[in-house]
């Protein structure tokens, strides 16, 4: 049996919630919990990687409706592991 590569050795979080409550929790979440969790991983051989997607949907996607897609993309990307963390 062999070792898995460190490409295998991925986490990646999904953080979902409306646009419009939560800011506080996220915050806490990026600023405090996903530092220490990267440090864990990291010393661990993990990659470790987050998705908060109030920084990746722009105001003309969300006006174009597309905020629906974007977040369904995401998620699939992280509970199937396609993609870079």
């Amino acid at each position: 049996m062999s070792m898995p590569s460190q490409q295998d050795r991925v986490i990646r979080v999904f953080i979902s919630s409306t646009f419009r409550d939560m800011h506080a929790e996220r915050d806490y979440l990026v600023k405090f919990v996903f530092p220490q969790l990267r440090r864990l991983c990291e010393a661990r051989g993990v990659t470790w990687g987050e998705v908060d997607l109030r920084w990746g949907v722009t105001d003309e996607e969300a006006a174009e409706g597309k905020v629906l897609p974007i977040c369904i993309e995401e998620a699939e990307r992280t509970c199937y592991g396609g993609g870079e963390a």
